[in-house]
């Protein structure tokens, strides 16, 4: 419990530098004309993932590896870190969750989500822990494996899940690599498995009940 709230405690401060740092000069630099105003009213451009430098810890604080480090490195690549996004296909917040993803953790509000920094970085731990449960298996029998040309690890996986779903993560492994699911960008799954590899995502377990307590 204790390990729980310095996590979420770190996290709020990470919440609070990157709504404080984060200038409207900064979204335009990042803007594309495939995606919408967010309904709150806000300019919420996000990046077309071909339009965004995918250079970490651009514009985040620097935290390396950690699982923090992930959280700040997979926002940068969803929405430039602004909590705020919705894009064309109405995929909402820092990490652009999606309707299924919302429910899946538990969230009924998107409104409510969109409004709650910390809400958005609770649903992130709990959509890895529910995915690191549906891929375990998958996870134990291919982390170290070269498929293909990409290395397979942890942290890989559970980005590309994010990216494309854990059911099109494990065709791309059941068919050694022949199967490679792309998202409305054409971003393939293989690129968030070489991006976010070797991230340290040990400090959340598997859990298939996992839901937002928020």
């Amino acid at each position: 419990m204790a390990k729980r709230f310095m996590k979420l405690s770190v996290l709020l401060l990470v919440v609070v530098f990157a709504s404080t740092g984060f200038s409207a000069k900064k979204a335009e630099t990042f803007s594309s004309s495939m995606f919408k105003l967010n309904v709150i009213g806000e300019l919420a451009d996000v990046p077309d993932i071909i339009d965004l430098d995918m250079s970490p810890h651009q514009n985040v604080p620097f935290v390396g590896k950690s699982y923090l480090g992930f959280c700040e490195d997979l926002g940068f690549s969803e929405s430039s870190g602004n909590y705020r996004a919705v894009n064309r296909l109405g995929y909402a917040g820092k990490y652009q969750f999606g309707r299924s993803a919302l429910d899946w953790v538990g969230i009924r509000s998107r409104s409510k989500f969109l409004q709650s920094p910390l809400l958005q970085e609770q649903a992130l731990e709990t959509l890895i822990s529910l995915n690191k449960w549906v891929l375990r298996d998958y996870i134990a029998a291919y982390d170290g494996q070269v498929i293909n040309g990409v290395k397979v690890t942890e942290s890989g996986l559970i980005a590309a899940a994010h990216l494309g779903g854990a059911e099109n993560v494990k065709r791309f492994l059941e068919t050694n690599g022949d199967n490679i699911f792309a998202d409305a960008n054409n971003v393939p799954i293989t690129k968030y498995m070489t991006k976010f590899a070797h991230y340290d995502l040990s400090s959340i377990l598997p859990d298939p009940n996992a839901k937002v307590t928020l």
